[in-house]
């Protein structure tokens, strides 16, 4: 007789598991490879390959509980089915490590079948054509609630169908329970999904100047440090240009704030335009104040000299218009690269701004590269 109480204690009790365990593998080993991350440099690199650890270590303990309590046996397999499957459709996720994904899910699936029978070949076939289809339309599947819940029933039912040895009422029951498993767990993402995107919107405030597209001060001063340990970690090169425009506050007092804007707004457009010709100097662009700008290169010095310099004569070629008006800039700019003696990135940052101070003094349209003035 099927025990109707314990199906429903244990499909409440599979909601909860499986709703925390959704929650901590799309937030919890995020922040935490994320905390201190000078420290967790490395894990932050491979987070997908630490989900896909975990992963496994959940399923091995959900057949454990299988083993250790037999009577509820359905309940287990269906957690570690879901906990197989769910994370298939991690859009971060690169197709090796899909592969290896695939082949635990395999592992699993013959482990839970009898393999004399021919309806367990049968739905290997479905489940290989299922995996295929994950991998190729995880994205569309991601972000259609249907298709989602049509894809978690034909895994249920490819996956219990085989289960010869059991009733059609527990078959039933147990394909019933799996789809009320993501049903209750797609809802309870969903509230969580609306409170990342809303964090994910305020962090592109903080992150992000809007009027230029660069990053923020904010992003500099916490990127700047993630970027200098990086560095000293890897004993790897690292150069910093800081500029701003000249005589900028003529033009605000000249023509207005909503050409100073435009200006600032197409200098934003026009370094970014550049930095792209040079991505294996790995730029980052920030606006840290009103008109002065920060690129960090993780690039040695002597290869970043010749885009600074090409930048500087585009910025002087280059006119800017608003309305009626166009105006015609010029930058100072200042260069220094991360040596043995820096003992942080302030140091850095320090002589990027005298050498930017020392341009000024020499008449502004300079570039002072380690203190030395470069025409």
């Amino acid at each position: 007789m099927f025990d109707w109480g314990n199906w429903v204690i244990q499909t409440i009790i599979a909601a909860f598991f499986i709703s925390g365990f959704v929650v901590f593998y799309n937030q919890g080993l995020t922040a935490a490879t994320q905390t201190h991350r000078e420290r967790w440099l490395i894990l932050v690199r491979y987070d997908r390959l630490i989900a896909t650890i975990f992963t496994l270590a959940m399923v091995a303990f959900c057949q454990l509980a299988q083993y250790l309590n037999p009577i509820n046996e359905s309940a287990y397999t269906n957690w570690a089915l879901y906990i197989l499957f769910i994370p298939l459709l991690d859009q971060k996720v690169r197709l090796p490590e899909y592969i290896a994904r695939s082949v635990i899910a395999m592992a699993f699936w013959a482990a839970n079948n009898n393999l004399n029978s021919a309806n367990f070949y049968v739905s290997v076939a479905f489940l290989i054509i299922i995996l295929v289809l994950i991998y190729l339309y995880r994205y569309v599947i991601n972000g259609n609630w249907l298709l989602r819940m049509e894809l978690v029933l034909w895994i249920g039912l490819d996956f219990w169908l085989s289960q010869t040895q059991l009733t059609t009422l527990s078959v039933t029951m147990s394909i019933v329970m799996f789809l009320l498993m993501n049903m209750f767990t797609a809802f309870y993402w969903s509230t969580e999904r609306v409170t990342e995107l809303e964090h994910h919107r305020l962090e592109q405030q903080v992150n992000l100047d809007t009027l230029t597209q660069a990053g923020s001060f904010f992003a500099f001063r916490s990127d700047s440090v993630t970027k200098f340990a990086l560095a000293r970690q890897k004993k790897q090169p690292m150069s910093l240009l800081m500029f701003d425009i000249d005589y900028f506050k003529n033009v605000n007092d000249t023509y207005g704030h909503a050409t100073g804007n435009r200006v600032l707004s197409e200098i934003g457009k026009l370094v970014l335009t550049e930095l792209k010709q040079v991505a294996e100097l790995e730029p980052t662009f920030y606006r840290t104040g009103g008109e002065e700008f920060n690129v960090i290169f993780m690039a040695d010095i002597a290869e970043v000299i010749p885009f600074v310099q090409t930048l500087q004569e585009h910025v002087k070629m280059a006119y800017f218009s608003y309305e009626e008006v166009t105006v015609h800039i010029t930058l100072s700019l200042g260069l220094t690269a991360l040596s043995d003696e820096d003992e942080t990135f302030e140091t850095v940052y320090e002589r990027a701004d005298a050498y930017l101070y020392q341009s000024k003094q020499n008449g502004r349209d300079q570039l002072t590269v380690e203190g030395q003035v470069k025409h």
